[in-house]
């Protein structure tokens, strides 16, 4: 009987941790090397912007073509990110990276961008090379530069992906689905995910968490439940 109940409680612990594949909120002060495959300039600097679910530290990031997480990730979860464009007018995200050369990168292209601003830019790269449909804001709100956002990319079997805006700091009923697209090429199933700027591009991150679909990241349970806040990871 202990057994069955030890088991029990393994088994319980296992699928509660499962939900949360993926976190960083760049408090340690160097770019976590477990984590992440940096590539160009990747630096960890002091925020200077006071907002709640900031931290100390956040990840300022320039030149750095594409960088890629150490682990890999099923074909199917939610990836969420709070970012601030700073110069150049663009972020780019990356998902299913099989190389820096085969990768979809998505990008949020805000007011200062001279690659159509007020656009989701949805890009899928093969053997270097990339393709890109650009899609305006769903919501016909225009976003700044220098203004810190939260996103969220849905990220589904079949190709399918939607990105969701809001400001810093909000749940997911307050974030706007703003673009949606499929890749009809079925370019790459599953991968790695990673950050991507070129040239004179420059964007600050914060909190990424990558979580399984629908999970629910922000709880209204007792705070200590294995399910992750964005208040609790800035403490931890």
């Amino acid at each position: 009987m202990r057994y069955v109940i030890y088991l029990t409680l393994i088994l319980c612990v296992s699928t509660v941790s499962a939900e949360i594949l993926f976190e960083d909120n760049f408090e340690g002060g160097e770019v976590d090397k477990a984590k992440w495959a940096s590539q160009g300039t990747w630096v960890i600097e002091d925020n200077a912007d006071d907002h709640d679910v900031l931290g100390k530290k956040v990840l300022a990031v320039q030149n750095s073509e594409i960088g890629l997480s150490v682990d890999e990730f099923p074909e199917e979860f939610d990836y969420y990110a709070d970012f601030k464009t700073v110069s150049a007018g663009l972020t780019g995200f990356c998902f299913h990276c099989q190389d820096s050369n085969n990768v979809y990168m998505h990008q949020v292209s805000t007011a200062g961008s001279g690659h159509t601003p007020q656009h989701i830019r949805w890009h899928r790269k093969v053997n270097g090379n990339y393709a890109v449909d650009a899609e305006p804001f769903a919501d016909e709100v225009n976003r700044d530069q220098n203004v810190w956002y939260r996103v969220k990319f849905e990220v589904r079997k079949d190709y399918k992906f939607k990105v969701y805006l809001g400001d810093v700091g909000v749940e997911d009923k307050d974030l706007t689905l703003v673009s949606e697209w499929t890749d009809g090429q079925k370019a790459f199933e599953k991968g790695k995910i990673g950050i991507r700027m070129s040239g004179g591009e420059r964007a600050q991150y914060d909190n990424i968490v990558v979580a399984t679909p629908e999970f629910n990241i922000f709880p209204v349970e007792p705070r200590d439940k294995l399910a992750v806040t964005w208040g609790n990871l800035k403490k931890k």
